[in-house]
């Protein structure tokens, strides 16, 4: 029973949908998270070059991170959590990261401690504890420890203040971290200068804890006003989005990043594709489950595949991406199938 009950948990690092509504279905969230999964790969694996990338790239694929943020705080809070399933959602993100660390330790090792022969040992070491809680020992980690931060933080600021006021706060962080990566080259040089000395002492904090707050106060803020979100018309959720892509669009071609990661469009437009998405749900005949496994462990295991696979020169840009997503594919079969038997495996996805 034991064993049932942590397969149950531990099988997706964005949570399942919740139990207490079995009406309710989110099969159009699972298929959203499987689109991010994909565009998350194409970050790294990066099939489009040239003009192509600011539309693919910058535009689509930075969406990506920021809608899962969205998401898991919007499954965490619908469920008024209290103390204890804080505590528990805390654990199991723990060990999805404990999961991943062990399987990606080769490459971890080898980057942190051996890709910088300059640095030694000591150095090496003190940045790999910093990347732990501000950035990533292994790759992809950061979106985990954000969540394991970003979720208390907001949980608790809502405690006593009100959603909106939190997704204020976490604007204005954003809003600093998109000044200081994203606009860099309009910055005066006093700041420039203050951005660069931030950079070497916190490291990319455009990748951390920092810039998910203000996704997880959007998603708790969905997950209050769900019943009257339910209510507002499909036409009305699909203009606003269109005008938050449009809006994107303008501010990732209108200049040239430092670092793309982050832009400011980027706030309304995670909230308004997951308030469309849930306005048009579906139940289509496809085994939701296994999308939800696979979107999870693609997220983590692209990293290993693209370590072997990009620019390597075996396979054009765009080959070399669809190979990376069906070697994600078998991951996912595999260890789905392999989880009957050892367990321990449920802790991965």
């Amino acid at each position: 029973m034991k064993c049932d009950i942590v397969h149950t948990v531990f099988y997706s690092v964005i949570m399942d949908e919740p139990t207490t509504q079995p009406t309710r279905t989110y099969h159009s969230i699972d298929l959203l998270k499987v689109v991010a999964a994909l565009l998350v790969v194409a970050i790294h694996a990066r099939p489009f070059e040239g003009r192509a990338y600011p539309l693919y790239i910058s535009l689509f694929s930075r969406m990506a991170v920021p809608v899962f943020f969205v998401v898991s705080a919007f499954f965490f809070f619908r469920k008024k959590p209290g103390a204890p399933q804080l505590k528990h959602y805390i654990g199991r993100m723990g060990c999805l990261y404990a999961f991943w660390f062990v399987v990606e330790a080769y490459f971890t090792i080898d980057s942190a401690f051996f890709s910088h022969e300059d640095w030694g040992f000591g150095k090496s070491l003190a940045i790999f504890i910093r990347g732990f809680f501000l950035n990533s020992t292994f790759s992809g980690s950061w979106f985990v420890m954000a969540l394991m931060i970003g979720i208390p933080i907001t949980y608790w600021l809502s405690k006593r203040i009100s959603a909106w006021a939190v997704v204020a706060i976490g604007a204005a962080v954003y809003v600093a971290i998109v000044a200081t990566t994203n606009y860099y080259a309009y910055l005066p040089a006093g700041l420039r200068h203050a951005t660069d000395v931030a950079f070497k002492i916190v490291g990319l904090y455009h990748n951390s804890f920092f810039a998910s707050l203000v996704f997880c106060a959007v998603g708790k803020l969905i997950a209050d006003h769900e019943p009257q979100i339910a209510r507002w018309s499909s036409k009305a959720t699909t203009v606003a989005l269109v005008v938050c892509m449009l809006g994107s669009w303008m501010e990732v071609a209108g200049h040239k990043a430092r670092f793309d990661d982050c832009y400011l469009m980027l706030m309304p437009t995670s909230a308004a594709i997951v308030i469309w998405v849930l306005r048009h749900e579906v139940d289509w005949n496809v085994p939701y489950r296994l999308l939800r496994n696979f979107s999870t462990i693609t997220y983590f295991s692209h990293f290993i595949f693209v370590w072997f696979l990009v620019g390597k020169g075996y396979f054009s840009p765009i080959a070399t991406y669809f190979v990376i997503v069906a070697l994600c594919v078998a991951a996912t079969l595999l260890m789905t199938r392999l989880s009957h038997c050892f367990r321990i495996i449920t802790y991965g996805y």
